[in-house]
């Protein structure tokens, strides 16, 4: 689904009935949002790589919480990131001492997701078809600003 934060491909469903002038634009947002999806995976990678617990951080129960501690957690990142520091160089640093969940080391995070408990505070509009509008919206204009129509 499709929302202001995430922004989704357009389905060949949606390129078949879209005009002919504006399928090849299609096309071409489609390919890159990929390559940006693989950038952002690649980041992702390198914030759970330097920290660790974010891999195994187990259950939260407050998403309030959560949500601070991952806000705080990107801020390190870049400062590490601006400063170009790397664990690596860090003195007396082993990766054989890095933390390993036993428990859960061949369970896929997906297949049981944690359970959040308390508040998130999300506003009353933004219900689910909301939600998926303001996607469209945002896809939308993102398509006419990155890949405009000619004149």
């Amino acid at each position: 689904m499709s929302t202001p934060w995430t922004v989704r491909p357009f389905d060949e469903a949606e390129i078949g009935r879209a005009l002919p002038e504006v399928k090849q634009r299609m096309h071409e947002f489609n390919k890159r949002l990929s390559s940006m999806r693989i950038i952002s995976e690649h980041a992702y990678g390198r914030l759970k790589g330097r920290f660790l617990g974010l891999k195994a951080a187990g259950k939260h129960h407050d998403i309030e919480d959560l949500y601070k501690a991952i806000e705080a957690l990107l801020i390190l990142h870049n400062i590490c990131m601006d400063w170009n520091d790397h664990p690596e160089d860090i003195t007396n640093f082993d990766p054989r001492e890095l933390p390993v969940d036993d428990e859960n080391e061949e369970q896929d995070p997906d297949e049981n997701p944690p359970i959040l408990e308390g508040d998130a505070n999300i506003p009353l509009h933004e219900t689910d078809q909301w939600l998926k509008e303001q996607g469209y919206a945002k896809r939308n204009v993102l398509l006419e600003y990155l890949f405009p129509a000619p004149e």
